[in-house]
């Protein structure tokens, strides 16, 4: 089917005070979502004590891409995962739920998605979805990767954030019975405004932290668990050293 793509907004010097206008919505939001949603937040000493121990993986995120080496400010490293039992579901069909309901999961007062390149209910590398998000920014961004248990996205020119997440759904012990979703992120601010912004006043921070908890625990719905499971938060800041060069392109045939 057709898409239209619509322009990003850029940073603009009335960004910040736009951000403090919304600031009361988006207190009233984020207070309420954390009453209704379970979480535990840890606090990674060093990247050995992060688990799993992931590198930020070396992708080519192709043109118009945002990775994290472009950003400003501290860069940091979370993990947003949920335990799913008693599913009845493979791995695959629960990676499938997330490919399907993208536009779904999150929660569109937030963080609104919606498909501009690619296919309603396959998710393939090079698919691209536009974000519109509570406060001055909207954003976009691309599938660079596509597995049998993950997906990649990375943000493009125009997105609050640079950097890149990844999908992942493992199994527990080994088992169906127990899986374990994951939503892993290497990202930093875009620019010495939105850095401010989210800097000083954490909201840009809090809403990402909503966002993926709500879809984690309304994939946890959607997968068929009669009660919210809790969703553990483990934070870490990177140096700038663990940036990984971006990975080549393979020379065209011929």
């Amino acid at each position: 089917m057709p898409y239209v793509t619509r322009t990003t907004r850029d940073s603009i010097p009335l960004a910040v005070p736009v951000l403090l206008a919304t600031g009361s919505f988006a207190l009233l939001a984020l207070i309420w979502r954390r009453m209704a949603a379970p979480r535990a937040n840890f606090a990674a000493a060093s990247p050995a004590a992060f688990s799993p121990a992931m590198p930020i993986p070396s992708l080519n995120p192709g043109d118009n891409a945002q990775d994290a080496r472009t950003g400003t400010g501290a860069l940091f490293h979370r993990l947003y995962e949920v335990l799913l039992t008693a599913t009845g579901l493979t791995c695959g069909a629960t990676l499938r739920l997330m490919h399907q309901h993208m536009t779904e999961l999150a929660p569109s007062a937030l963080a609104h998605f919606e498909k501009s390149a690619g296919t309603d209910d396959v998710l393939r590398v090079g698919d691209e979805y536009e974000i519109t998000m509570l406060g001055p920014w909207n954003g976009k961004v691309r599938v660079i990767e596509s597995a049998v248990d993950h997906f990649t996205l990375v943000t493009l020119d125009g997105h609050p954030e640079a950097g890149q997440i990844t999908f992942r759904v493992v199994t527990e012990d080994g088992t169906v019975d127990e899986q374990r979703v994951q939503i892993e992120s290497w990202a930093r601010a875009r620019d010495a405004v939105v850095h401010a912004a989210y800097a000083t006043l954490g909201v840009g921070k809090q809403i990402q932290t909503e966002v993926w908890i709500t879809f984690l625990q309304r994939l946890s719905t959607l997968a068929g668990m009669s009660s919210t499971p809790e969703v553990r938060m483990t934070t870490e800041e990177l140096d700038d050293d663990t940036l990984p060069r971006p990975a080549s392109t393979p020379p065209a045939d011929g």
